[in-house]
């Protein structure tokens, strides 16, 4: 059987759809936990890390910090 080998900007352009993204939007993060924005926005009170970069900036937010805030919740 013939082995197909595929190229090194093929293989990144695949690989790119399977590297998880680290900073999500607030409708990814709500998406992310399963959550609402009313929820997230809770959350934030209560001590979940965001990240703004400039006044004009959307806030992001850090998959592993979500995952850090609720893993202190877990029962």
């Amino acid at each position: 059987m013939a082995q197909e080998l595929i190229n090194k900007n093929d293989l990144d352009s695949l690989l790119v759809g399977y590297v998880p993204k680290r900073y999500l939007t607030q409708k990814e993060a709500v998406r992310y936990t399963g959550t609402s924005a009313g929820t997230i926005n809770e959350w934030i009170k209560q001590g979940l890390k965001v990240i703004i970069f400039d006044e004009n900036s959307r806030p992001k937010y850090d998959i592993k910090d979500i995952d850090e805030f609720m893993a202190k919740y877990k029962v």
